[in-house]
């Protein structure tokens, strides 16, 4: 027999929330060839759809048997139904799928490459399929009668390492061998039709029902400009969502929900409002397959695409945690040596139990994932998806920890990437801080049209003790310091009829100075104490605002506010 050039993508375009993405990979492996098998796309080149663009974005299946020669068709069809029956997987041919394996023939580069991930995605949109791009496997024999058990032995590797349930095929005869590309995607759910073009205003109906093993459905929306809002879809199976898209431009659509893998995207895809569906797409250098580099140039060059991406987006840059570096590499190493792509390991469990396991303390932890050939693939996929993008873009997030390993794929090498954010509160100025959070409480209670609040230094005394009890005291709760701060004010009996307290631990003086009874327009004086500590039942550096008293008088009521945070 002759020689076997097999080329296989190990990893869709998945992405899973609190989230994992992965970028649209390759994988080679077996012999190659020197020739031009197909044409390829310069970068800078337009490609043109090869069809008219399909009206609506459905999940059922679409007429259309393989693409090509009717006898090596058929034969790699058996390949991947065979593999299904063994695997014990039910598995549905889609005409779509099929004009997806067919194009990307005409598309393939040298040495039987596969084209730009953006060229795949535009056809795979073109084509109406709401799933994240499927995986394209690539295979070429001088037999084809060779090509069926080819077939059949890759499709039962993929499916060792992830679930398919929809196929197509497409062949061609090039350069003396007969070429095979296999999709394989995963479509767990039943989404009622939705138009890939509306007008602005128009309601657009987002409904259909998850399969078994998904729940807690989300969807989550870019705008035009970049934000993203995360609306509920109802509790499962069914879901459904109204919306009136608004402004014109280009609006992208996931859906998300909690699956075996943890949050898991099953449909991502955009839909064009007032502005016409496209039907060509220009190939730029952020497309380019193969771009070079080690794991930690690939790692350090993603942390300046997270960075530029704030920057741009006018918010702070993140400080990079080497603890979370750790538990990023750590889980990039368990999805590549026990084949998966997930935010749920079956070993370490999800990123907060991983993040909380290392000994880290946070209330917030967002986690993308992504699989390419380089950092621009990766980062493009990832703001590509609606979820990780407000991941990646979320304003609470402070720190950042982000890990690369290799996945050596013959010729190539592809990479696996986690990207961990957490929230930390910073060290507090304890000079500044009081000034700071006063300011903050006045520039509030102004926009109230309520008078400026004045400084007890009474209070002061009161708040500061008990900021600095909170942390002597590990065993207080919060109540416990309130009350304590409350018999202290007892002795002001003269000065207040009533005294009280409040506490509320927060990540930042901006959360401070945002307390309720702070604003009310009635209180005219507060007292702010600041201290850091350390406590096992909070986040590291967190704040808390605590104590208020009111005076005897009508028109008059004195808060008293601590503020405290911990140190790690």
């Amino acid at each position: 027999m002759g020689q076997q050039l097999i080329l296989r993508a190990s990893s869709p375009r998945v992405i899973v929330l609190g989230l994992a993405s992965c970028a649209l990979s390759f994988a080679a492996c077996g012999g190659h060839t020197s020739s031009t098998l197909l044409r390829g796309d310069a970068l800078g080149e337009r490609v043109e759809a090869p069809a008219a663009s399909a009206a609506n974005y459905q999940t059922s299946n679409s007429e259309g048997g393989p693409v090509g020669p009717e006898v090596a068709a058929a034969g790699v069809a058996r390949g991947v139904e065979a593999a299904a029956h063994d695997a014990h997987v039910e598995m549905s041919s889609d005409g779509r799928l099929s004009l997806l394996a067919g194009w990307t023939l005409e598309h393939l580069g040298d040495g039987a490459t596969p084209p730009p991930q953006a060229l795949v995605e535009f056809f795979a949109r073109h084509l109406g399929l709401v799933e994240p791009v499927p995986h394209l496997l690539i295979l070429g024999q001088p037999d084809p009668a060779g090509l069926e058990a080819g077939v059949h032995d890759s499709v039962a590797r993929f499916l060792e390492r992830q679930p398919y349930d929809h196929y197509g095929v497409g062949v061609a005869e090039r350069g003396g061998l007969t070429l095979a590309v296999v999709t394989l995607s995963d479509r767990p759910l039943d989404f009622e039709p939705v138009p890939r073009s509306v007008e602005p205003g128009a309601e657009l109906q987002l409904r259909g029902r998850l399969h078994a093993g998904y729940a807690s459905p989300t969807f989550a929306i870019t705008a035009p400009d970049g934000t993203v809002q995360r609306l509920p879809a109802g509790d499962g199976p069914e879901f459904a969502l109204t919306q009136t898209p608004s402004p014109a431009g280009v609006h992208r659509i996931e859906l998300l929900a909690q699956g075996p893998r943890g949050d898991s995207v099953l449909a991502n895809f955009p839909v064009y409002v007032g502005v016409p569906v496209p039907h060509s797409v220009t190939l730029n250098s952020g497309d380019a397959l193969g771009e070079r580099g080690d794991p930690e140039a690939v790692a350090a060059a993603l942390l300046e695409e997270v960075q530029r991406t704030r920057r741009e987006a006018g918010l702070p840059e993140l400080r990079v945690d080497q603890a979370l570096v750790r538990v990023a590499r750590a889980h990039s190493v368990d999805m590549m040596q026990n084949g998966f792509i997930g935010h749920r390991s079956p070993t370490t469990g999800t990123a907060p139990e991983r993040v909380e396991h290392a000994g880290i303390r946070t209330g917030l932890v967002l986690e993308n994932i992504g699989r390419g050939y380089g950092a621009a693939e990766i980062h493009r996929g990832l703001l590509e998806s609606p979820g990780h993008r407000a991941n990646l873009l979320n304003s609470d997030v402070t720190s950042v920890g982000i890990a690369v390993v290799a996945e050596p794929e013959g010729e190539r090498m592809a990479f696996i990437a986690t990207e961990l954010f957490i929230r930390t509160a910073q060290e507090i100025d304890f000079a500044a801080a009081p000034g700071e959070l006063l300011e903050a409480l006045n520039r509030a209670r102004r926009a109230r049209h309520a008078q400026p609040l004045r400084v007890d230094e009474n209070l002061v005394a009161s708040a500061q003790t008990a900021a600095e009890d909170y942390f002597a005291h590990p065993d207080f709760s919060q109540q416990d310091v309130v009350d304590d701060a409350s018999g202290r004010m007892r002795r002001f009996a003269i000065a207040f009829s009533r005294v009280g307290g409040l506490m509320v631990v927060v990540s930042s003086l901006d959360e401070a100075a945002t307390l309720e009874p702070a604003l009310q327009g009635d209180v005219r004086y507060v007292g702010i104490g600041v201290t850091q500590g350390s406590r096992p039942d909070h986040p590291p550096h967190s704040i808390a605002v605590a104590e208020r008293a009111r005076p005897y008088g009508p028109t008059e009521r004195y808060i008293g506010t601590a503020t405290e945070g911990r140190r790690t």
